[in-house]
Order: structure tokens, then sequence, then C-alpha cells
């Protein structure tokens, strides 16, 4: 169940991020990566809070194994949305 609860978390931020088109080209490669990582500063608060609400309402083991895994897949969620700016700016079509 906590492995659920990780992966809803953070699949609703990517969704979300994708509906609203947030990365998207800018005018500037500046404007683009500031977006960037706002966002993934953004999901780490995010994430952080929600680690907490996870403590005060459900046991130790959701909190251990949404702190562990939140690392790792905050770590690509932001590589990706970096990439994806990248890929925006250029204007090229990588793979």
């Amino acid at each position: 169940m906590a492995n659920v609860i990780t992966v809803f978390f953070f699949v609703s931020a990517y969704l979300l991020v994708k509906k609203y088109r947030l990365i998207r080209q800018r005018n500037s490669y500046l404007s683009a990566f500031s977006v960037a990582a706002g966002l993934a500063v953004g999901l780490l608060l995010v994430s952080f809070c929600f680690a907490l609400f996870l403590g005060v309402s459900l046991p130790d083991i959701y909190v251990a194994t949404f702190a562990y895994k939140a690392v790792f897949v905050w770590l690509i969620l932001a590589i990706n949305w970096l990439w994806q700016t990248v890929k925006q700016q250029s204007g090229r079509n990588y793979a």
C-alpha cells in the first residue's frame, strides 16, 4: 500500500505538469530552465509536506517507504523535466 501511495503522488505530479503544459518552449533558455528548476524544487517541497502528512495520519512504514523512494523518483522527474526543457528549447525532436 505504501508503494501505491508513492506512485500515485508522483504520477499525479507528472500528469499535472503534462496537462497544463508547464514544460514548453520559452523565449530564452534561462526562462525555460528556471521553470523546470522551479517545478523540481516545488515538487521537493510538496513531497516533504506530504511525508509530514503521512507521518501524522498513517503508520511509520508509509513514511519510511515514501521518503526512501521519493528521493529517487524526484531525481528521475527532475532529470526528465530538464531534458524536456532542452528538447523544447532546441526545437528538435530527439528520440
